[in-house]
């Protein structure tokens, strides 16, 4: 399913700060990484709150997120236990996702009062980074429950979908193995390079641009007319822009859309910041940004000058140093699309 508006986290209805928040929360977390299944176990929790003062009582039950995504496709929730403040659940919430994906994600646990008649009560929290989560460690864990925590109430909003790519570096001395039918591409990276613009030189940046998930909705009807536009900066000029095809009516395009730069030593490929961004086509008005992503070293240096686009933070950064460590070799990761492309603080 689309995501066609994110929620902040204030926007879900339910009563926070009512409640005085206790307990803990027992949980056991696996993932596999064959089926890229994540398990998390919900056993029990222990000595929470009393939501209802009233009748002295509360049914509890937990929901779940893999933040930022606020979205409903990404909720999960366990059954309603009725009358206590030691519930046992003993629930499996199960999410399938890659491991490189999973890195930038956070689970968020949150525990509540089902009211049958009125909002429900918040009862606590927990949340838990992946991106240095031990999956060795299978077993049982308590967590403490925490009140909500006061973030900026557009945090939801800062999910924009998910794009794949695969990259390929070839380092000069393997491009003259290639054969020219498989190159294709624009003239070399460096401005004013002479001779047949079609043959390759130096080394070869190949970028497939695969698909993309979860886009924002801009048309009536809940679509998107996408395509993605890709620059190899320093040079933001017409030589080195590519463009896909453009995909009508998917907020889940798929493009499998190959970018080629040429002209590239191992040291370029270090200095450089491959820029893409994912766009809606509008036929009569500017077209509309939907996210994009930066790959480089993220150091903030190119050419030993400060710049601020060098800033590739996470994923960003690892996918481009694991294709720098494998030349020759195609590396495929999914990116989380930032939703401006601001310098990252």
């Amino acid at each position: 399913t689309s995501i066609n508006s994110m929620m902040s986290v204030y926007s879900e209805t339910g009563d926070y700060g009512n409640v005085k928040v206790s307990g803990e929360i027992l949980l056991s977390i696996n993932y596999i990484y064959k089926t890229g299944a994540l398990n998390i176990l919900v056993k029990s929790c222990r000595n929470l709150a009393i939501a209802d003062e009233r009748k002295q009582r509360t049914d509890p039950y937990v929901k779940a997120y893999l933040l930022p995504d606020k979205s409903r496709q990404s909720k999960r929730k366990t059954k309603i236990k009725s009358n206590s403040t030691n519930p046992e659940f003993n629930e499996t919430l199960k999410y399938v996702i890659s491991h490189s994906q999973l890195e930038t994600r956070t689970l968020q646990l949150s525990v509540w009062h089902y009211d049958r008649f009125g909002r429900n009560s918040f009862l606590g929290e927990v949340e838990i980074p992946f991106d240095s989560w031990n999956f060795e460690n299978q077993g049982d864990e308590w967590f403490v429950l925490q009140p909500k925590v006061e973030v900026a109430t557009d945090f939801g909003l800062q999910y924009k979908g998910e794009l794949t790519v695969v990259l390929r570096y070839i380092p000069p001395d393997r491009n003259l193995m290639l054969p020219l039918g498989q190159f294709q591409g624009k003239r070399g990276f460096k401005k004013g390079k002479k001779g047949d613009p079609h043959l390759p030189s130096g080394g070869i940046l190949e970028v497939l641009i695969k698909e993309a998930k979860n886009l924002t909705a801009v048309k009536s009807g809940g679509t998107s007319d996408t395509f993605v536009k890709g620059y190899l900066l320093p040079d933001d000029s017409k030589a080195t822009k590519h463009k896909t095809p453009i995909v009508k009516k998917s907020v889940n395009p798929q493009w499998n859309h190959t970018f080629a730069f040429s002209g590239l030593n191992s040291r370029d490929i270090r200095n450089v910041c491959l820029e893409l961004t994912v766009w809606d086509k509008e036929s009569l008005s500017s077209n509309i940004f939907l996210g994009g992503v930066r790959l480089s070293t993220g150091n903030g240096v190119s050419n030993g000058k400060e710049v601020d686009w060098m800033d590739s933070q996470g994923e960003e950064k690892h996918l481009w140093q694991k294709m720098i460590d494998s030349p020759g070799a195609a590396v495929e990761g999914v990116l989380m699309l930032r939703s401006s492309m601001g310098k990252r603080r």
